[in-house]
């Protein structure tokens, strides 16, 4: 079994989906799990239960990572209570923007991008110098499997910002390098969470069929995967992207 007593991790955007799920995993493996939420309480709460019923420990932090002094304030937190961060997981998401980009303002760009890469670069620079003092840690930022294959119609805000985090990911994995510091990426099919409850059954049921496994994505995929990326397993991998989707992307 894979042993993380020794580390410490932020998930944003853990308080369901597949953060929820991430931080259960990582809390079996004995991993402390920093549970960032925006809004909802409840939901965090229920992670934390969660985690604390497969036997590990985790603490809800209440932060817009979207903003830099939030995200600081968070991360002191965080060391003080579970130790300086190990591990970050970058997975906070806006809801998806579901509009063709004749319809679509600047504006709604803005709020994707400021989900996906502001929150990461707030996060990356307030826990990366305490990575490399350490010598060692593990970044991975959730990206999608439309970033690698044709995308689907009126989803550009969420597309776009995606691909921007998949450069900001490389050229994070190339100067944190000589730091012992790795930087990957897990690239998710379609996932059923609350992210994509607006889908119908149809567009779902068709995705599904889509993959060469005949199934979409579930939250415990992408949270293997995540454990694996994070494990002494994946020591010599940075850089990477691993996409989860059934082998829709080879």
């Amino acid at each position: 079994m894979i042993d993380l007593a020794n580390e410490s991790a932020l998930i944003t955007g853990a308080s369901r989906g597949i953060g929820a799920e991430i931080a259960k995993t990582f809390g079996m493996c004995g991993c402390k799990v920093a549970v960032n939420y925006l809004q909802n309480e409840r939901a965090a709460e229920k992670t934390i239960s969660a985690v604390e019923e497969v036997g590990g420990k985790a603490l809800a932090f209440q932060a817009d990572v979207r903003e830099e002094e939030q995200v600081n304030r968070m991360v002191e937190s965080v060391s003080t209570k579970l130790g300086q961060p190990t591990i970050l997981i970058n997975n906070a998401s806006s809801p998806i923007i579901s509009k063709k980009l004749g319809k679509t303002d600047w504006s709604e760009f803005i709020l994707c991008f400021e989900t996906a890469i502001k929150s990461a670069f707030n996060c990356a620079s307030a826990i990366s110098p305490l990575m490399r003092k350490q010598r060692r840690g593990k970044i991975i930022n959730i990206i999608s499997q439309y970033v690698f294959n044709v995308p689907p119609i009126a989803m550009a805000t969420y597309i776009t910002s995606k691909h921007a985090l998949v450069g900001f990911s490389k050229s994070l994995a190339v100067e944190l390098a000589p730091f012992g510091v790795q930087v990957n990426m897990i690239s998710p099919g379609l996932t059923e969470t609350d992210l994509t409850s607006h889908l119908s059954e149809t567009i779902i049921q068709a995705s599904a069929q889509s993959t060469l496994m005949k199934r979409n994505a579930q939250t415990s995929d992408t949270a293997s995967t995540a454990l694996y990326l994070v494990s002494d397993l994946s020591n010599h991998l940075t850089g990477v992207n691993i996409p989860v989707c059934g082998g829709n992307v080879m």
